[in-house]
């Protein structure tokens, strides 16, 4: 069942069809000889702009200055938590087991990557006090025109074992643990390896287009890409915001499941 949600995901992520975006605008990348424009959203969506359709590419543009114009850094309800270098708690793989088995399994229809991520990784932080990392896939401008791909980043919770080895767990489309490999190898049709050294500044600047794929680890706290971009602007997160989590769970999760 989950291999075919798997499939349905790669094909159809982030309410593919749907005209209406909730979140944010992240970027614009205008296309180039005659190709698509490629409107990215904070949610990992991607809308496909064809060239001709102007009006609705400066609708999009103008969303993006709006909402770079309100961006301010998010202070509001943060934990006194901090720390001045991430560690990942180290499990045995029967504590991966029980981790997997009692992640929410309650999830809307329509529910985006980034919101399941932080509520899982924070609700099990909340039961044990484990200390998890957030699993960053960033897929390049060209690989997304080249596939029509319908999202530009997923995210999922990883944990470290005693051994070292890290393992994605991606619930909603995955049965079991996975390694980070095997996890981006189901996400990334050729299998290419992903560039995992470079900041992701510069892969928002537009990165090497030869590439397929750019990877990231990072502390549980970080939410979305924009928070990566923070830290390497010199912000960096080191704690939980509540009403970030809570606004998370009201989107991804049914009332009543945590």
């Amino acid at each position: 069942m989950k291999t075919f949600l798997l499939i349905a995901f790669l094909t159809f992520c982030h309410g593919v069809g749907a005209e209406t975006f909730e979140s944010d605008v992240h970027s614009i990348v205008r296309g180039d000889d005659g190709g698509p424009h490629l409107v990215k959203f904070n949610s990992g969506a991607v809308k496909f702009i064809e060239v001709g359709d102007e009006e609705k590419l400066l609708s999009f543009e103008a969303k993006l200055k709006k909402s770079t114009e309100r961006l301010t850094p998010d202070i509001q309800n943060r934990m006194l938590l901090q720390e001045d270098e991430f560690q990942p708690t180290q499990l045995s793989d029967k504590d991966l087991s029980n981790i997997f088995n009692r992640m929410n399994p309650y999830m809307k229809r329509r529910s985006e990557c980034s919101d399941r991520a932080h509520v899982w990784a924070w609700d099990e932080f909340q039961k044990t006090g484990t200390k998890s990392e957030k699993a960053f896939l960033f897929l390049t401008d060209s690989y997304i025109r080249r596939t029509r791909y319908k999202w530009w980043f997923h995210v999922a919770p990883m944990y470290t074992t005693t051994s070292g080895k890290k393992m994605v767990m991606d619930y909603q489309f995955l049965n079991r643990p996975v390694t980070f490999t095997e996890w981006k190898n189901n996400l990334v049709f050729s299998k290419r390896e992903c560039v995992s050294e470079f900041n992701f500044l510069d892969y928002d600047a537009g990165a090497d287009q030869t590439q397929d794929c750019y990877t990231k680890t990072e502390p549980m706290y970080y939410y979305i890409p924009g928070d990566i971009a923070a830290r390497e602007k010199g912000n960096p997160k080191t704690s939980w915001s509540e009403f970030e989590v809570n606004a998370s769970r009201s989107r991804a999760f049914f009332k009543g499941s945590n």
